[in-house]
């Protein structure tokens, strides 16, 4: 007799949910497990309908959990693991890629850090937002669906007062945009190049469940790598001051030796390299490796604050207690006034503001 499992997905502007578990569900295909999908309306009424058995699985976009774990505890649900992100990088709308866009192009972008990793990458650009956009009531008003201000934004790119404008990869596809895209990648192509961490939980979806799921349904539905990119990422938020989170990038996902020594050969990076060799010099392949990138930009684009990490897969969440001082320590001393050498010197401001 096979186990029936009735699976809840919560869709999302930013994430398609359902999708990917379709996919991952018949890339796991399993005889002795027949799975349904039915849609939920919102998170709450999700949650309720995972506590009251209506559902066996709940799965969510990672960024519905912010803030509601007390609430997931008092329902008698828990949280059991997450799928890898497929998609986590947002993309630029626009007939060209950011390096040749126009001198002052206008570039349109709801999510601050998306702003700032922009003006990085190109000092010169106007980037704005689409509240920023609306004001005078020259372009009528936002629409409050992404879908519809996804198509607001093509039809002003399309009548030439913007030059671009970054949304998910979901919103590209469910609004039906005809213009191109093109992807803001986290690792650049040349070594110092502009790079787009995204933003957080991009991408990433979560599964809960009530106590007592069979640990086999649970290997089947999450996967090792979303696992980890979940606890990485909540961790870190969990612990960062709430005003950060809008302007921060992160990417954590799991790296293989091999392609870690050719990214090494490739860029000619010596420190990558001797991240893969034991204190002996000895190539360690038996595991895998974790990555964990994280930073924030000041307002005008043109200073970073970053850390990474490159840990081994056992020690990885010891490293991100580690990650987590360093980051305080680096974020306190790069955010104070610079003391004055000499009481005539001029007041020097933070390093980031």
């Amino acid at each position: 007799m096979n186990d029936r499992i009735v699976v809840g997905t919560l869709e999302n502007p930013y994430c398609k949910v359902r999708k990917q578990l379709e996919t991952l569900l018949q890339s796991n295909d399993s005889e002795d497990i027949d799975t349904s999908l039915i849609e939920v309306s919102d998170f709450d009424n999700g949650l309720g309908q995972l506590s009251t058995g209506e559902v066996d699985v709940l799965a969510v976009p990672a960024s519905e959990l912010i803030g509601k774990e007390e609430q997931i505890s008092i329902q008698g649900c828990l949280i059991i693991g997450a799928q890898t992100p497929r998609r986590p990088s947002l993309v630029l709308v626009s007939p060209d890629r950011l390096p040749y866009q126009p001198n002052s192009a206008i570039i349109v972008s709801e999510h601050e850090v998306v702003r700032r990793q922009l003006l990085r990458a190109r000092p010169d650009l106007s980037v704005i937002s689409p509240e920023s956009l609306a004001e005078g009531g020259v372009h009528g008003q936002i629409p409050e669906s992404n879908e519809e201000r996804a198509r607001w934004l093509g039809s002003i790119l399309q009548s030439g007062e913007i030059d671009g404008f970054v949304i998910s990869r979901a919103e590209y596809e469910n609004s039906e945009q005809t213009e191109r895209r093109h992807a803001l990648m986290p690792f650049p192509k040349e070594r110092g190049g502009p790079r787009f961490l995204p933003i957080p939980y991009s991408d990433l979806v979560a599964i809960l469940a009530r106590p007592g799921l069979p640990n086999t349904i649970t290997e089947w539905i999450t996967e090792p790598e979303g696992n980890t990119v979940l606890w990485v990422q909540s961790r870190l938020l969990n612990e960062m001051d709430e005003a950060l989170h809008g302007v921060v990038g992160m990417q954590v996902r799991h790296r293989q030796v091999g392609a870690l020594l050719r990214q090494a050969e490739d860029t000619r990076d010596l420190v990558l390299r001797q991240a893969c060799h034991n204190p002996e010099g000895e190539i360690i392949e038996d595991e895998v490796r974790v990555e964990v990138k994280i930073e924030t930009i000041s307002a005008d684009g043109r200073r970073t604050l970053s850390l990474e990490r490159l840990v081994s897969y056992s020690d990885y969440q010891h490293a991100v207690i580690t990650l987590l001082k360093d980051w305080d320590a680096l974020l306190l001393e790069s955010s104070r006034f610079v003391p004055k050498d000499h009481p005539s010197d001029e007041d020097a401001p933070p390093f980031i503001y």
